[in-house]
Protein backbone atom coordinates (compact mmCIF):
# COMPACT_ATOMS: atom_id res chain seq x y z
CA UNK A 1 0.00 0.00 0.00
CA UNK A 2 1.38 3.42 -0.99
CA UNK A 3 2.08 5.83 1.85
CA UNK A 4 -0.43 8.39 0.59
CA UNK A 5 -3.15 5.74 0.41
CA UNK A 6 -2.24 4.46 3.87
CA UNK A 7 -2.63 7.88 5.45
CA UNK A 8 -5.86 8.58 3.61
CA UNK A 9 -7.19 5.35 5.10
CA UNK A 10 -6.09 6.50 8.56
CA UNK A 11 -7.87 9.84 8.09
CA UNK A 12 -11.01 7.99 6.98
CA UNK A 13 -10.89 5.70 10.02
CA UNK A 14 -10.56 8.74 12.29
CA UNK A 15 -13.61 10.35 10.71
CA UNK A 16 -15.72 7.20 10.69
CA UNK A 17 -14.85 6.39 14.31
CA UNK A 18 -17.05 9.31 15.32
CA UNK A 19 -20.10 7.34 14.26
CA UNK A 20 -19.39 4.59 16.79
CA UNK A 21 -21.92 4.56 19.61
CA UNK A 22 -20.75 4.58 23.22
CA UNK A 23 -20.55 1.21 24.96
CA UNK A 24 -22.26 0.96 28.35
CA UNK A 25 -23.28 -1.66 30.89
CA UNK A 26 -26.87 -0.46 30.78
CA UNK A 27 -28.73 -0.09 27.50
CA UNK A 28 -29.64 3.41 26.30
CA UNK A 29 -31.66 4.92 23.49
CA UNK A 30 -29.26 5.90 20.66
CA UNK A 31 -31.07 9.24 20.42
CA UNK A 32 -29.70 9.95 23.92
CA UNK A 33 -26.07 9.50 22.85
CA UNK A 34 -25.18 13.12 23.60
CA UNK A 35 -26.60 12.72 27.12
CA UNK A 36 -24.51 9.58 27.66
CA UNK A 37 -21.38 11.35 26.43
CA UNK A 38 -22.14 14.28 28.72
CA UNK A 39 -22.49 11.92 31.67
CA UNK A 40 -19.08 10.37 31.03
CA UNK A 41 -17.33 13.70 30.50
CA UNK A 42 -19.00 15.07 33.61
CA UNK A 43 -17.85 12.09 35.65
CA UNK A 44 -14.23 12.46 34.53
CA UNK A 45 -14.04 16.27 34.34
CA UNK A 46 -11.95 16.87 37.47
CA UNK A 47 -10.80 13.36 38.42
CA UNK A 48 -7.18 13.89 37.43
CA UNK A 49 -6.82 17.61 38.10
CA UNK A 50 -4.25 16.73 40.75
CA UNK A 51 -1.89 15.84 37.88
CA UNK A 52 -2.57 19.06 36.02
CA UNK A 53 0.30 21.09 37.57
CA UNK A 54 2.79 18.49 36.34
CA UNK A 55 1.60 18.85 32.74
CA UNK A 56 1.41 22.65 32.95
CA UNK A 57 4.90 23.11 34.38
CA UNK A 58 6.46 20.48 32.10
CA UNK A 59 5.01 22.21 29.04
CA UNK A 60 6.40 25.59 30.08
CA UNK A 61 9.82 24.03 30.68
CA UNK A 62 9.75 22.40 27.24
CA UNK A 63 8.81 25.67 25.52
CA UNK A 64 11.63 27.46 27.35
CA UNK A 65 14.02 24.69 26.27
CA UNK A 66 12.92 25.15 22.63
CA UNK A 67 13.73 28.86 22.86
CA UNK A 68 17.08 28.38 24.61
CA UNK A 69 18.37 25.07 23.29
CA UNK A 70 16.48 24.41 20.08
CA UNK A 71 15.65 20.77 19.50
CA UNK A 72 17.86 19.28 22.22
CA UNK A 73 14.83 17.91 24.07
CA UNK A 74 12.71 17.28 20.97
CA UNK A 75 12.32 13.55 21.45
CA UNK A 76 11.31 14.09 25.08
CA UNK A 77 8.69 16.58 23.86
CA UNK A 78 7.31 14.09 21.33
CA UNK A 79 7.04 11.40 23.99
CA UNK A 80 5.51 13.81 26.50
CA UNK A 81 2.85 15.02 24.07
CA UNK A 82 2.05 11.45 23.05
CA UNK A 83 1.63 10.37 26.67
CA UNK A 84 -0.56 13.39 27.45
CA UNK A 85 -2.87 12.70 24.51
CA UNK A 86 -3.18 8.99 25.28
CA UNK A 87 -3.76 9.75 28.95
CA UNK A 88 -6.54 12.19 28.09
CA UNK A 89 -8.03 9.81 25.54
CA UNK A 90 -8.29 6.95 28.02
CA UNK A 91 -9.09 8.67 31.31
CA UNK A 92 -11.53 11.21 29.89
CA UNK A 93 -13.62 8.77 27.89
CA UNK A 94 -14.02 5.77 30.20
CA UNK A 95 -16.06 6.22 33.37
CA UNK A 96 -18.56 4.63 35.69
CA UNK A 97 -21.81 6.59 35.58
CA UNK A 98 -24.82 6.21 37.84
CA UNK A 99 -27.33 5.91 35.01
CA UNK A 100 -25.35 3.82 32.51
CA UNK A 101 -22.77 1.91 34.56
CA UNK A 102 -19.30 1.51 33.07
CA UNK A 103 -19.38 3.54 29.87
CA UNK A 104 -16.88 4.11 27.07
CA UNK A 105 -17.10 6.94 24.54
CA UNK A 106 -15.84 4.63 21.81
CA UNK A 107 -15.48 7.10 18.95
CA UNK A 108 -13.36 9.60 20.87
CA UNK A 109 -11.27 6.85 22.45
CA UNK A 110 -10.44 5.27 19.09
CA UNK A 111 -9.63 8.55 17.36
CA UNK A 112 -7.53 10.05 20.15
CA UNK A 113 -5.68 6.75 20.59
CA UNK A 114 -4.72 6.91 16.91
CA UNK A 115 -3.38 10.43 17.41
CA UNK A 116 -1.44 9.42 20.53
CA UNK A 117 -0.03 6.32 18.82
CA UNK A 118 1.43 8.40 15.99
CA UNK A 119 3.05 10.70 18.54
CA UNK A 120 4.76 7.69 20.09
CA UNK A 121 5.94 6.67 16.61
CA UNK A 122 7.30 10.18 16.19
CA UNK A 123 9.20 9.84 19.48
CA UNK A 124 10.68 6.57 18.19
CA UNK A 125 11.79 8.10 14.87
CA UNK A 126 11.78 11.88 15.40
CA UNK A 127 11.10 14.22 12.52
CA UNK A 128 9.98 17.28 14.47
CA UNK A 129 12.54 20.01 15.02
CA UNK A 130 11.38 22.39 17.73
CA UNK A 131 14.06 25.00 17.07
CA UNK A 132 11.76 28.02 17.04
CA UNK A 133 13.35 30.48 14.65
CA UNK A 134 12.16 33.89 13.54
CA UNK A 135 8.92 33.75 11.56
CA UNK A 136 6.78 36.23 9.62
CA UNK A 137 4.65 38.14 12.10
CA UNK A 138 1.38 36.64 10.87
CA UNK A 139 2.52 33.15 11.86
CA UNK A 140 2.29 34.07 15.57
CA UNK A 141 -1.48 34.57 15.54
CA UNK A 142 -1.86 31.11 17.15
CA UNK A 143 -0.09 32.17 20.35
CA UNK A 144 -3.09 33.90 22.06
CA UNK A 145 -5.30 30.92 21.23
CA UNK A 146 -2.69 28.53 22.64
CA UNK A 147 -2.46 30.61 25.83
CA UNK A 148 -6.26 30.58 26.19
CA UNK A 149 -6.35 26.80 25.74
CA UNK A 150 -3.49 26.36 28.21
CA UNK A 151 -5.24 28.53 30.79
CA UNK A 152 -8.83 27.36 30.05
CA UNK A 153 -10.38 29.58 32.76
CA UNK A 154 -13.59 27.76 33.68
CA UNK A 155 -15.15 26.39 36.85
CA UNK A 156 -16.94 23.09 37.33
CA UNK A 157 -20.27 24.71 36.41
CA UNK A 158 -18.97 25.90 33.05
CA UNK A 159 -18.75 29.55 34.14
CA UNK A 160 -15.71 31.86 33.78
CA UNK A 161 -13.02 31.48 36.42
CA UNK A 162 -10.01 33.73 35.90
CA UNK A 163 -8.25 32.69 39.09
CA UNK A 164 -4.52 32.44 38.53
CA UNK A 165 -4.74 29.02 40.14
CA UNK A 166 -6.35 27.75 36.93
CA UNK A 167 -3.06 28.47 35.15
CA UNK A 168 -1.65 25.36 36.82
CA UNK A 169 -4.80 23.54 37.95
CA UNK A 170 -6.92 23.62 34.80
CA UNK A 171 -7.84 20.83 32.39
CA UNK A 172 -4.82 21.32 30.15
CA UNK A 173 -2.88 18.06 29.99
CA UNK A 174 -5.69 15.95 31.42
CA UNK A 175 -8.32 16.75 28.77
CA UNK A 176 -7.98 16.53 25.00
CA UNK A 177 -9.80 19.78 24.19
CA UNK A 178 -7.40 22.29 25.78
CA UNK A 179 -4.30 20.18 25.20
CA UNK A 180 -4.51 19.76 21.43
CA UNK A 181 -4.53 23.46 20.39
CA UNK A 182 -1.32 24.03 22.37
CA UNK A 183 0.43 21.09 20.70
CA UNK A 184 -0.76 22.02 17.21
CA UNK A 185 0.23 25.66 17.78
CA UNK A 186 3.77 24.58 18.67
CA UNK A 187 3.97 22.45 15.53
CA UNK A 188 2.83 25.35 13.35
CA UNK A 189 5.47 27.61 14.92
CA UNK A 190 8.10 24.99 14.09
CA UNK A 191 6.72 24.40 10.57
CA UNK A 192 8.06 23.36 8.03
CA UNK A 193 10.56 21.42 10.16
CA UNK A 194 7.93 19.04 11.48
CA UNK A 195 6.36 15.68 10.71
CA UNK A 196 3.62 16.91 8.38
CA UNK A 197 1.63 13.68 8.56
CA UNK A 198 1.62 13.93 12.35
CA UNK A 199 0.53 17.57 12.14
CA UNK A 200 -2.34 16.55 9.87
CA UNK A 201 -3.44 13.64 12.09
CA UNK A 202 -3.33 15.76 15.25
CA UNK A 203 -5.10 18.68 13.59
CA UNK A 204 -7.80 16.44 12.11
CA UNK A 205 -8.51 14.85 15.50
CA UNK A 206 -8.65 18.26 17.14
CA UNK A 207 -10.91 19.78 14.50
CA UNK A 208 -13.39 16.88 14.66
CA UNK A 209 -13.68 17.13 18.45
CA UNK A 210 -13.85 20.92 18.11
CA UNK A 211 -16.79 20.72 15.72
CA UNK A 212 -18.61 18.36 18.08
CA UNK A 213 -18.05 20.87 20.87
CA UNK A 214 -19.52 23.66 18.76
CA UNK A 215 -22.61 21.49 18.28
CA UNK A 216 -22.76 20.61 21.98
CA UNK A 217 -24.48 23.89 22.79
CA UNK A 218 -27.51 22.36 21.03
CA UNK A 219 -26.98 18.70 21.87
CA UNK A 220 -25.64 18.49 25.42
CA UNK A 221 -27.67 19.69 28.43
CA UNK A 222 -25.75 22.13 30.63
CA UNK A 223 -23.22 23.10 27.95
CA UNK A 224 -22.59 26.84 28.42
CA UNK A 225 -21.71 29.62 26.00
CA UNK A 226 -18.50 30.15 27.95
CA UNK A 227 -17.48 26.53 27.38
CA UNK A 228 -18.29 27.02 23.71
CA UNK A 229 -16.03 30.09 23.62
CA UNK A 230 -13.16 28.22 25.27
CA UNK A 231 -13.34 25.56 22.56
CA UNK A 232 -12.80 28.07 19.74
CA UNK A 233 -9.02 27.35 19.81
CA UNK A 234 -9.85 23.68 19.20
CA UNK A 235 -11.48 24.69 15.91
CA UNK A 236 -9.32 27.51 14.59
CA UNK A 237 -5.84 26.22 15.48
CA UNK A 238 -6.32 22.69 14.06
CA UNK A 239 -7.97 24.20 10.96
CA UNK A 240 -4.82 26.25 10.49
CA UNK A 241 -2.73 23.13 11.08
CA UNK A 242 -4.51 21.47 8.17
CA UNK A 243 -4.02 24.49 5.89
CA UNK A 244 -0.60 25.80 6.87
CA UNK A 245 1.33 24.05 4.10
CA UNK A 246 -0.83 25.71 1.43
CA UNK A 247 -0.71 29.08 3.18
CA UNK A 248 3.09 29.05 3.51
CA UNK A 249 3.55 27.92 -0.11
CA UNK A 250 1.18 30.66 -1.25
CA UNK A 251 3.15 33.26 0.69
CA UNK A 252 6.46 32.02 -0.73
CA UNK A 253 5.03 32.10 -4.25
CA UNK A 254 3.82 35.68 -3.73
CA UNK A 255 7.24 36.77 -2.47
CA UNK A 256 9.02 35.34 -5.53
CA UNK A 257 6.75 37.10 -8.01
Amino acid sequence: MQEKTKYRLIYLIMILSNFLLPISEKAFDPTQTSVVIGAVLGATATTYFWLSPVFHVATILLVVSFLLYGNRFGRIADLFFGIMLLFAGITQHIAYTEDYGLTIITGNLVMISIVGFFWLLEAYKPQNDYSLGKLPLWRYWVVPFAVLAYWFPVDTAGAPNFSLLTLVMGPYGVAFCPTTPVIVALLTLAYPNVNEKLLTITSLGGLIIGIWNMLSIFLMPGYTLWLLSLHIPLVVVPSYGLLISRMVKSEEKTQTQ
